[in-house]
């Protein structure tokens, strides 16, 4: 135990060593007895890379992509269409009923003057045609898709009968930049791109009643049954379970919709019985289920995977890079050595297109092949034992690489796992091939800033449009990839 603290204790010492390979060095004799120095030592491990198709990912409320886009490297279509459903405030009040001036003319009920939906786009990637034209379908669902089941990428509501059946439908013709907005008020940095769906026809609910807009169903649902606006579940359960949203026509705009709501508008009289306009809203938050389906042309991403002069790191639902490390041959001769450091890193190949570039993954995960669906279903975090995240560093004087400063927690626990497999099972290597293969993902993060730190919170697949090649494949013309591992070894 005191010789694993003094390993520990040394780590900071022995970076210094670890640049160079092969070598021994007699260290620790002022920092041990004299009868039970340390020995570093490093070496220098080629690891073998290949490009492996994602197919579909986990995907969750934090981020939602809308819009279909060609993808400038390959010519292919990426298509994202998303769910929604919204939150509503515990605080969440109307005014009194009879305080309502817009009257039902047969049932003298209070009536919506107009209702929308509202989908604020941003284009964090660039890559967006601010012009071209697009047209959208909403659709209304018939229940709500729960929270407590998992919902991949390619999760068709349509297909698993989600969507209602002679229920609200709606289109909108939009572009990215609206040019019926005028340039002065879309300059402005409280300025929003938005598509804008309105719901001003007459609406007809599961019951039959018809409404005069969907605004007038949810607020006459309102004073008939305010507890269920009591939270989000009684309100997507018993009044508006959310809407689908699909690409119907166009390409070029391939947006984040970070922020969408459910409005509507009314007349009231207010203390003073002066008559004013008041709306009601409810905001797509994280609060409650969002979800995108993500559609990518498969025979492509297959031929890009069979390449073999690099590997590939791309999103939406895209390519990994799949590496097997060589856990065998670092324990070759070092049995009873104790692996102080492993470094790896994995060199981007720069764009060669002079038109345009696709943003790098500003992070990406590294974790067992076979842990891939447990790490986003249970919601993990990465613990620098068998999963790490790293993030890009650019070139221009910098590394243009992903680094893992030290992932021989990693290749520790795949030496224990073989090793304990084999004792109780012979055919363990058999029934676990990947036993010593990880996944390089490209990730987002979600954050939590205070004043002095940032926390990561969570950890999600890339949703965006993110590409770009690595140095491996098998008949690679660059340098190989190299796992760099420093051992230490007391000596009697």
């Amino acid at each position: 135990m005191m010789k694993q603290i003094l390993l520990a204790g040394m780590m900071l010492s022995v970076l210094s060593f670890a640049a160079c390979s092969d070598d021994t060095f007699d260290f620790g004799n002022t920092l041990t007895q004299e009868a039970d120095k340390l020995s570093i030592s490093s070496a220098d491990y080629k690891v073998t890379t290949r490009t492996t198709l994602a197919d579909s990912v986990l995907l969750r409320s934090s981020y939602c992509y809308l819009g279909r886009i060609k993808d400038p490297e390959t010519g292919a279509y990426i298509t994202s269409e998303l769910m929604t459903q919204f939150n509503i405030l515990d605080s969440f009040a109307l005014i009194a009923e009879d305080k309502v001036t817009s009257r039902d003319g047969s049932t003298n009920m209070a009536v919506a003057d107009s209702c929308q939906l509202e989908f604020y786009m941003s284009d964090p990637t660039g890559v967006v045609d601010t012009l071209a034209a697009m047209k959208i379908g909403v659709w209304e669902l018939a229940e709500p898709m729960e929270e407590t089941n998992k919902y991949y990428s390619n999760y068709d509501p349509f297909a698993a009968g989600k969507i209602r059946a002679n229920g609200l439908v709606a289109d909108k013709m939009f572009s990215y930049s609206d040019l019926t907005v005028s340039d002065t008020l879309r300059k402005k940095s409280t300025y929003y791109n938005c598509i804008v769906v309105k719901m001003n026809k007459p609406y007809t609910a599961k019951d039959g009643t018809v409404y005069s807009n969907y605004g007038t169903y949810v607020m006459q649902q309102y004073y008939r049954h305010p507890e269920y606006f009591k939270n989000s579940y009684t309100f997507t359960h018993n009044v508006c379970p959310g809407f689908y949203v699909t690409v119907k026509d166009g390409e070029g705009v391939y947006t984040e919709v970070p922020d969408m709501c459910l409005r509507f508008f009314y007349n009231a009289k207010n203390s003073k019985d002066s008559i004013e306009t008041y709306a009601a809203t409810f905001a797509g938050t994280e609060e409650v289920l969002q979800t995108s389906k993500i559609e990518n042309e498969t025979d492509v991403l297959e031929l890009l995977a069979s390449v073999n002069e690099y590997t590939y790191l791309k999103a939406p639902a895209g390519l990994y890079t799949e590496v097997t490390l060589p856990v065998d041959d670092i324990y070759k001769d070092h049995e009873q050595d104790s692996i102080l450091t492993a470094k790896i890193s994995f060199q981007r190949i720069n764009n060669e297109y002079k038109d345009y570039s696709l943003e790098v993954p500003p992070y990406v995960l590294m974790l067992p092949a076979d842990s891939l669906t447990n790490f986003f279903e249970k919601k993990k975090l990465t613990d620098n034992i068998t999963s790490y995240y790293t993030a890009f560093s650019p070139s221009g004087g910098y590394t243009n690489q992903y680094t893992f400063s030290n992932i021989s927690n990693l290749v520790s626990a795949m030496k224990k796992a073989k090793t304990e497999g084999l004792k109780s099972n012979p055919q363990w290597l058999t029934e676990h091939p990947n036993w010593n293969k990880v996944l390089l993902v490209p990730i987002q993060l979600k954050t939590n800033t205070t004043s002095s730190t940032t926390t990561v919170t969570g950890i999600e697949h890339y949703v965006g449009i993110v590409s770009t090649k690595l140095v491996g494949g098998s008949a690679s013309i660059f340098p190989e990839n190299k796992l760099n591992i420093v051992y230490g070894k007391f000596n009697r």
